[in-house]
């Protein structure tokens, strides 16, 4: 579990977060999705499933916080969010990647899309302009 400040120009949101899995994402579980774009040639796109607390005073939109994560290349190399299409799918809503707004102090459960490179790496988690600590 890590715990999360978050800021950008006008406002600063604390979180906690806790990476449930990682994992390539399986086409096979998304049935029908009219908009959903496959990864181009060379690129995979893997969903990261996430528990969230939203430890700041009012709502943050789940889209916002997830605008700033950045998944990080043993070589620095930083990939950011790619919805693949499946935004306003089905899928997105059981999965909890259109999450929507976080209630101050509720747990809720969400997904995040990265499109990366196809091969076998290790990545880490960073927030553009934020920090985190883990507890």
């Amino acid at each position: 579990m890590v715990k999360n400040r978050w800021t950008n120009e006008t406002k600063e949101w604390i979180f906690r977060m806790r990476v449930l899995s990682f994992e390539r994402l399986d086409y096979d579980e998304i049935g029908t999705a009219v908009s959903l774009r496959p990864a181009q040639e060379g690129a995979a796109h893997w969903i990261m499933k996430l528990e969230m607390v939203n430890l700041s005073k009012v709502s943050v939109l789940f889209g916002h916080l997830t605008e700033a994560m950045r998944i990080v290349d043993g070589d620095g190399f930083q990939f950011e969010t790619d919805s693949a299409g499946l935004t306003f799918s089905d899928y997105a809503k059981r999965i909890g990647l259109s999450l929507g707004r976080l209630p101050p102090k509720l747990k809720a459960q969400g997904a995040v899309i990265f499109k990366v490179p196809d091969d076998d790496m290790e990545y880490s988690l960073i927030f553009k302009n934020g920090s985190m600590t883990e507890i």
